[in-house]
């Protein structure tokens, strides 16, 4: 199992230094920075911004995708930001048509190069599905992933990939892919606020050594009416303890042994995703509290339609912009 996570509240001023080693320990001893900077749906043009104004906050986790179109912004930044390659942890992901083994390689050189790096600290299958190169939903009977999965496999083996998980996979699609695998998913990262906590889910990959990274955690992900900085809950909450509803959110979350990749590209809220956090613990009795917030229902392959329709519909405007 991934180690326990120790989140003590510490001093309101940390240090860019102190702030960077809050981690998590992987299987294999790699450690992991609970806070991230996530870069999905970022405006053309903002991330690059964005990735300077966090790496001067003290940010060293970067979680990526091809299908958000701003890779080679990120590269940019990070290439010209002056914090070495061994000290940041650059995350990205394969997307859905892009299964057979020449393809997941080509995808991975392309990344490679508009990340401006030559390795991934971590490489996700982004969902758990099985398409056609260059459609959208439609499958592909000549790939599968577990044949994906070996080719992860060997990139391993070949250094280009340190590390290799998954994202949006359930209990049934984590179980054959846990049956099979000769290395196993470091993490799965999968949609989680108060509102979808996912819970059963999170103990199921805590149970097998996999660590979960939480993205949308301040609760503005795929799911309508998921926004929870308006919450009355999470404003009392915030007011108690001095600080934003942000930091309530992503509390929940990291006493739950969760990684968080929160996205803005507002620079104080940058720097308060990173510190706020930290300066305090959420009582026994307060997670109970935004436990009892009306989670949303919706089935997985609902939310995970609505969801990929989403990223398609980023996919059409950058191509016509």
């Amino acid at each position: 199992m991934p180690s326990v996570i120790q989140v003590r509240p510490q001093a309101a001023c940390a240090t860019v230094e102190e702030l960077s080693k809050k981690t998590v320990k992987l299987a294999d001893g790699a450690e992991l920075p609970l806070i991230g900077l996530g870069t999905w749906e970022s405006s053309k043009g903002e991330v690059e911004a964005a990735v300077s104004a966090a790496l001067n906050a003290g940010y060293r986790h970067f979680d990526c995708a091809p299908v958000y179109r701003n890779e080679h912004e990120v590269g940019r930044a990070l290439a010209h930001g002056g914090v070495p390659r061994s000290e940041l942890w650059i995350t990205s992901k394969l997307w859905n048509d892009r299964r057979r083994p020449a393809d997941v390689r080509e995808a991975l050189e392309q990344t490679l190069a508009s990340l401006q790096t030559d390795y991934l600290d971590l490489y996700l299958i982004h969902w758990p599905v099985v398409w056609a190169r260059n459609t959208v939903m439609k499958p592909d009977s000549l790939a599968s992933l577990a044949e994906c999965w070996r080719t992860l496999e060997a990139l391993v083996d070949e250094g280009k990939v340190r590390h290799i998980g998954v994202s949006n996979f359930g209990e049934v699609e984590l179980a054959a892919l846990l049956s099979t695998a000769r290395i196993k998913p470091a993490v799965n990262q999968i949609e989680l606020h108060p509102r979808l906590p996912q819970t059963a889910l999170v103990e199921y990959c805590q149970r097998n050594g996999i660590v979960v990274t939480a993205y949308s955690p301040l609760g503005r992900g795929t799911l309508k009416g998921a926004n929870m900085l308006s919450s009355p809950t999470v404003q009392e909450l915030a007011a108690r303890h001095a600080v934003s509803p942000a930091a309530v959110l992503l509390r929940w979350n990291l006493q739950r042994g969760v990684v968080v990749i929160p996205k803005s590209t507002n620079p104080g809220r940058l720097a308060a995703n990173l510190e706020e956090p930290w300066r305090f613990a959420l009582s026994a009795d307060e997670p109970l509290a935004l436990d009892g917030v009306p989670h949303i229902l919706l089935a997985d392959a609902k939310a995970c339609l609505r969801c990929m329709r989403r990223l398609q519909e980023i996919i059409s405007k950058a191509a016509l912009a």
